[in-house]
């Protein structure tokens, strides 16, 4: 049993990593659009799908360790009092790493988000200043309640 846990705790040093990447990675994207510069940006946005791929697939191992644990539905905070005794304070600390890392990667892409939106926002100004209506029926940015059309939502759970 032991084992299983060490292995759960594993998982959860490579989910902060990888929530460690994306942190990073929203601050290129940051620094990309305070640069005005679209292909560095574009690199960025790669960069951030791939690292979405690698999402899917922690998210198989963490379903498969948990049903193996009996852990479903167990909030992260509470893993260290499921924990055996000899890895609770490694449990504990496993898990206040990655809450603290998911707070610092919400808040840099909370400022990646607007600012990005900020610069959308800019674009379409210039634009409409310079007498050209948007297509309303044409593909690209439509306003913050703009609906995607169902060819581009996608079940990241398939």
């Amino acid at each position: 049993m032991n084992e299983q846990f060490r292995s759960y705790l594993t998982f959860l040093g490579s989910l902060r990593q990888g929530l460690e990447t994306l942190t990073v990675l929203a601050g290129q994207k940051i620094s990309a659009v305070e640069q005005d510069d679209l292909i560095a940006l574009d690199e960025v946005l790669r960069q951030e799908q791939a690292q979405a791929l690698n999402f899917r697939g922690l998210e198989l191992t963490r379903e498969k360790l948990q049903n193996e644990l009996g852990l479903q539905g167990v909030p992260l905070s509470q893993l260290p009092e499921r924990c055996p005794p000899a890895l609770r304070e490694e449990a504990r600390q496993a898990a206040a790493a990655l809450q603290n890392q998911y707070r610092t990667y919400q808040t840099e892409a909370q400022r990646a988000r607007e600012l990005l939106e900020k610069n959308l926002q800019d674009v379409e100004s210039v634009i409409a200043a310079m007498g050209v209506k948007p297509d309303a029926t044409g593909p690209g940015y439509s306003g913050p309640n703009a609906q995607l059309p169902k060819s581009m939502k996608t079940d990241f759970r398939a």
